[in-house]
């Protein structure tokens, strides 16, 4: 059966990111969740640990790339896709891209302050990044910020990074 990537409930996706994004918010955490699915399964989670791991690699992105990656390894991943609470900042992406474990990002909260959007002039990130699709409960990722840090959700609204 061929992938359709615009038949998936990205909604129902995304609620288990946000989920993650809420694990990472009580653990004292920036708010940022990721799952990754890959033939209509999760297959990996992850979430900001920055904090608990005393590490500033520990993206949620990171994580769950790092959980789904031995899995994955051996098997095409035109159908794999990466659902995040906060647009992937530029290590992340390239992580993905470089990964070969998803080829599709959804994200719900677009990062103006970070603002990747310039590494799609990147002809080999282009290549491996099928969909690229922001706006998926928006607001629900807003209200995880506005509850635990709103001077950064201002920051992540408002400003292009530079």
């Amino acid at each position: 059966m061929a992938f359709d990537f615009d038949s998936l409930d990205h909604a129902a996706y995304m609620r288990e990111a946000l989920q993650e994004a809420e694990l990472a918010m009580r653990s004292g955490e920036r708010p940022i969740g990721a799952v990754i699915v890959h033939k209509g399964k999760i297959v990996g989670r992850g979430r900001a640990e920055h904090e608990g791991r005393h590490n500033r690699l520990a993206h949620a992105e990171l994580n769950a790339l790092l959980a789904t990656a031995t899995n994955l390894y051996d098997f095409p991943h035109d159908n794999g896709v990466i659902y995040t609470t906060l647009e992937p900042c530029e290590m992340c992406l390239g992580a993905i891209v470089m990964s070969d474990v998803v080829n599709h990002v959804v994200f719900a909260l677009a990062d103006r302050y970070i603002n990747p959007m310039p590494m799609f002039d990147i002809p080999h990130v282009r290549r491996h990044i099928h969909n690229y699709v922001g706006g998926v409960l928006e607001k629900e990722s807003m209200a995880l910020w506005q509850q635990c840090r709103p001077d950064e959700l201002t920051l992540i609204l408002n400003r292009n990074g530079s």
